[in-house]
């Protein structure tokens, strides 16, 4: 029955498919969707990575008819077992012919025949068990990705209810849709949303399932975010489920076990853990010495690959808890003392951030911040060791931020295990390679146990002299490398004794190529090579293996100079030689072909010319992409193991470099995977490869969302780091906007002071457009101009003389506007010494406000009517008629900034606190005060005729009226509000609002006209508006101008 329990062997044993389906061409009435197949792509990519099996009767435009017959076939298991979990995601148009219909438009749908549309009470009848018995899959999650597919979600949750009260033995049921039954949805929103919240999910590491409120509360999230209207995004609706479900394994789950064992180490391999007594004692004196009153160092157990730097740490941690013991032999050393340990954590392909987050389990009240978390775990006298350092993703950071200052607290005790011991490190270590750590006889020992105990065995009966001899050989064979001599002599134990001894004497390359040979000659006596061919791209795949439908394996295979290799020659290579292989494994976690001792790949790929090898590697991926109309190679439709992995092949083939002007290149690679392969590109003469590197930076971080103008971003950062080709090619990809730098800094007689080692401050702090088209731009204490039939090579510095001071040195410039002075544009500025000023730009005639009393810096400097008015954070003055009047006081808090219009009751004042608005009439008369409705504090205010604008750390803007009886929502930002000011362009005015990291908004201040977003994802601290509709930009790397 559906409701029978799951297997109990965890989230592996279960059967999961998915259905994924959808239409971009339809029939009369209904509009295509160019995206469709992208968001298939998408979909099947990442339901793939969590585990799903995508099954074959997945479509691009089916029909009404293949739609209903793919569910029924997935649903049902195509040998009449159902899967565990059955996923179905269908993307298209979601029609509503008349009572709320929830209809999905297939290929032959046109828009007027319900008939020839997909009734999603269709489905329902086919989810049910029905009167024959038949069983249904214990899980359904339904995903509709289309206008109003909440109506759908409606009915589908109307059919379970009524099921439910006939107590219908129904699967748990998953309905989700990507917005409401009233809202048309956005092509790729959804997907893009859904593959976040499922790669990045909010459950703890200690969930092994994703549960649906989480995961749905993450889609709802990501949803809001990248929508292009936040004042009415597109939010997905849902049904949940009766019961938690099992549909999604999270990513994240870590398995917490009190001890890790080697995994040799069964009854049936033979191995035992001997020798290495002096390294036992060493680590674990470390371990348990007593605490000192100087700052500790981690102690550093070091080798080559082998060595046994994972068994020594595992043999420590398993001895010091007797309820696991592990097979021992005669040198074996004492067991370790009792609770030696009290965290055994192996960092291999781990962030920093979540090493942090497992640690911070040992420090529950503590935040896992790095200070916050090292003083925590400091003070509780923890003995923790770290396996594969070196293997984790950021070992130099992992080292210097965090194993070093644990180390450093008094009371606590760091072990570390790593193939190099870091730069400059001054503290103890104990090298495995080293005569003082190692004895030939220990591997001696474990030779001639495995040779003599590992079952199937052929030297069971053989003489103890022979076993002898043979176990020196393959000791002297192995060098240093325990895991070798384990290998070798798993190997020997099931050869012909009489020839081993010869074998045993061989080198270590050798003897795994003549285990090759062997394969070979098994198959064809006169290819002798085969076997080593059609292996090595397994032994030189990087990551988790090669991709499990072994297209890239045999691609490189015919490549390399076996032109007719196949899938038949990739079956049988991985029969012969399945011992010495890793099947791939399902699931976000899974791996695929590859090698299963890393040593062996490396014993292959020494007789192989590497650099040419990944030169096919590359090739191969490439060749495989699919090809646009323009005959380019689309680089969207790479599979994951090009996305994850290409960079790493065309670095060591010396073809990265030739790759990074490409901007699709870098948009469809693993972010983190290229930002990792940049750090060793040593190929480019300059520090070009830094440079994208810091941008790829840029592209993994979360403030890029997705918005449809991604090449365009690209485009303006690439020009910020001087990388001009490739900002060349991503403008002419990009849509929508597009922005250019603007060098506004002339050389100046007068540069601003910068203190040594610093890099050189770009940062534009405001900026104005002019009557003419002309443009301000401020830097601190330096105004630069250029007039509006200049180039951009014209910009001119004003003089001291045109920026007068109170103070001896430059001012620092706090807030600025531009005003009219007798007919003529001016320059209307504060400073940070409560200094304010004016200068005409045709003359740059420069003149002090006389009669000021304001102690701190100037707020906001504004021109309303004839009159001037200067605000700092005690009060405000009005200036008339040349006359600078007194100070009116703040009623309370701080004044953080000001406003003033002109309305039909007179001119008002406004001004913010940090929660506040505060009004006055232009006399200084204090009207009322009113609180916004916004949940972080007040940073910017704006005003006309009718009412003023507030914008907040929350991203928030807000209209309230001047008499603050009325409100509205204008506006939201990502990010904390920046910028908010009224603009004029053409014959409408607009407010301009902007997020401090880059998102910019032109909305209607009444909210009923067309509104613009632009995502420039820099840091921003002004913008203006030409007439014209550009868009003139101070970010924190310069001046940049966008024209939409």
């Amino acid at each position: 029955m559906t409701t029978a329990p799951y297997p109990g062997g965890g989230p592996a044993d279960l059967v999961r498919v998915a259905l994924v389906s959808g239409t971009s061409t339809f029939g009369e009435g209904l509009k295509p969707l160019a995206r469709v197949p992208d968001e298939l792509r998408m979909m099947r990519a990442v339901l793939a990575e969590a585990g799903f099996t995508i099954h074959r009767c997945s479509q691009t435009d089916p029909g009404v008819a293949d739609l209903e017959h793919g569910f029924e076939t997935a649903l049902e298991g195509d040998d009449g077992t159902p899967p565990d979990v059955l996923l179905f995601y269908y993307s298209g148009h979601g029609v509503d012919i008349g009572n709320r219909d929830g209809l999905l438009a297939a290929h032959d749908s046109t828009s007027t025949r319900r008939a020839s549309m997909l009734d999603v009470a269709k489905l329902m009848s086919i989810i049910l068990p029905g009167t024959d018995g038949r069983p249904r899959p214990r899980e359904v999650v339904v995903l509709f990705d289309a206008c109003r597919s909440g109506l759908a979600i409606e009915r589908l949750a109307e059919e379970v209810r009524k099921q439910g009260a006939k107590s219908a033995d129904l699967p748990l049921l998953t309905l989700i849709s990507s917005t409401d039954g009233t809202t048309d949805a956005r092509q790729m929103h959804f997907a893009d949303a859904f593959a976040g919240a499922l790669r990045n999910t909010r459950a703890g590491d200690d969930e092994e399932y994703l549960g649906a409120y989480k995961l749905f509360a993450e889609l709802k999230d990501r949803m809001r975010k990248g929508s292009e209207n936040p004042g009415e995004p597109q939010l997905p609706d849902w049904f949940p489920p009766r019961e938690e479900t099992r549909a999604f394994r999270n990513p994240r789950h870590n398995p917490r076990r009190p001890v890790r064992r080697p995994p040799e180490a069964n009854d049936r391999n033979g191995w035992i853990f001997c020798g290495r007594t002096r390294a036992v004692q060493d680590v674990t004196s470390h371990l348990v010495g007593a605490p000192t009153a100087e700052p500790g160092a981690p102690l550093v157990v070091t080798g080559g690959q082998g060595s046994g730097k994972s068994v020594l740490l595992d043999w420590i941690h398993v001895s010091s808890s007797p309820e696991h013991p592990l097979p021992t032999g005669t040198r074996a050393p004492a067991a370790a003392p009792g609770g030696c340990v009290d965290l055994l954590l192996d960092v291999r392909g781990q962030s920093v951030a979540t090493v942090m987050s497992r640690l911070a389990r040992l420090a529950p009240a503590c935040q896992d911040d790095g200070v916050d978390l090292v003083e925590a775990l400091g003070d509780r006298g923890l003995r923790l060791v770290f396996d594969s350092v070196d293997a984790s993703q950021e070992p130099e950071l992992l080292h210097s931020t965090l194993l070093v200052p644990l180390a450093a607290q008094p009371r606590t005790r760091v072990v570390m295990a790593t193939s190099d011991v870091p730069d400059g490190f001054a503290g103890p270590v104990v090298d495995l390679d080293a005569d003082d750590y190692f004895d030939e006889a220990d591997l001696v020992e474990l030779v001639e146990h495995v040779l003599r105990n590992r079952a199937g065995t052929r030297w069971s009966t053989t003489s103890a002299l022979s076993v002898r001899a043979i176990a020196l050989a393959t000791a002297a064979a192995a060098g240093r490398s325990w895991l070798r001599a384990y290998l070798f002599a798993v190997d020997t134990s099931g050869q012909d004794p009489a020839t081993a001894r010869v074998q045993a004497e061989r080198s270590n390359t050798d003897l795994f190529l003549d285990a090759l040979r062997r394969l070979s000659r098994d198959r064809d006596d006169d290819d002798p090579s085969w076997a080593r061919d059609l292996l090595l791209p397994v032994a030189l795949a990087h990551g988790a293996g090669l991709p499990a439908d072994g297209r890239l394996w045999a691609a490189v295979v015919r490549k390399a100079g076996r032109p007719g290799a196949g899938p038949t020659d990739i079956a049988d290579v991985r029969a012969e030689a399945r011992d010495h292989l890793d099947a791939p494994e399902d699931g976000m976690n899974g791996h695929g072909w590859r090698l299963t001792r890393p040593p062996t790949a490396g014993y292959l790929a020494e007789s192989a010319d590497t650099r040419r090898y990944h030169e096919w590697f590359v090739q191969a991926m490439t060749e495989q992409l699919p090809l646009l109309p323009s005959g380019q190679r689309d680089w969207s439709g790479a599979d994951q193991y090009t996305r994850e992995h290409l960079p790493h092949h065309a670095r060591l083939a010396g073809l990265l470099d030739a790759l990074l002007d490409d901007p699709e290149f870098l948009l469809a690679m693993n972010g983190e995977a290229l930002y990792r392969t940049l750090g060793h590109l040593q190929e480019s003469t300059d520090d070009r490869a830094a440079r994208v590197r810091s941008l790829c930076r840029e592209l993994t971080g979360s403030r890029w969302q997705p918005d449809g103008h991604t090449l365009a971003r690209l485009a303006l950062h690439a020009q910020v780091r001087s990388l001009d080709e490739l900002a060349r090619r991503a403008r002419a990809y990009a849509s929508g906007w597009q922005a250019v730098t603007v060098d506004c800094r002339p050389p100046s007689p007068r540069p601003e002071p910068r203190h040594r080692g610093l890099p050189e401050d770009r940062s534009v702090k405001m900026v104005h457009c002019l009557p003419d088209g002309g443009e301000l731009a401020l830097t601190g204490s330096t105004v630069l101009h250029r007039a509006g039939d200049a180039e951009d090579t014209a910009w001119t510095v004003f003089e001291p003389e045109s920026v007068p001071s109170r103070a001896e040195a430059p001012p620092r410039i706090t807030t600025s506007s531009v005003i009219e002075l007798q007919g003529l544009p001016a320059l209307f500025a504060g400073d940070l010494y409560g200094g304010a000023w004016i200068s005409v730009l045709g003359d740059r005639r420069g003149a002090e406000i006389p009669g000021l009393d304001l102690p701190g810096p100037v707020h906001s400097c504004l021109q309303v009517g004839p009159d001037l008015l200067v605000v700092g954070s005690e009060g405000w003055h009005r200036r008339r008629a040349k006359v600078t009047g007194g100070r009116v006081d703040r009623p309370g808090l701080r004044l953080g900034g000001a406003t003033a219009a002109v309305t039909a009751a007179g001119i008002r004042v406004a001004a913010r606190t940090a929660r506040e608005v505060v009004v006055w009439d232009d006399e200084g008369q204090r009207l009322h005060t009113f609180e916004p409705p916004q949940k972080r504090g007040l940073v910017k205010i704006a005003s006309d005729a009718h009412g003023i604008y507030t914008g907040a750390g929350d991203g928030s803007v807000w209209w309230t009226a001047w008499d603050g009886r009325s409100r509205r929502w204008i506006t939201d930002h990502a990010s904390g509000v920046g910028e908010l000011r009224l603009c004029t362009a053409g014959r409408t005015q607009v407010l301009v609002s902007a997020g401090v990291h880059g998102d910019i908004r032109l909305t209607s201040p009444t909210g009923t006209g067309p509104a613009r977003h632009v995502d420039i994802g820099l840091d921003v601290h002004s913008v203006d508006l030409h007439r014209d509709g550009r868009i003139l930009v101070g970010t924190a790397e310069g001046l940049v101008r966008i024209t939409p």
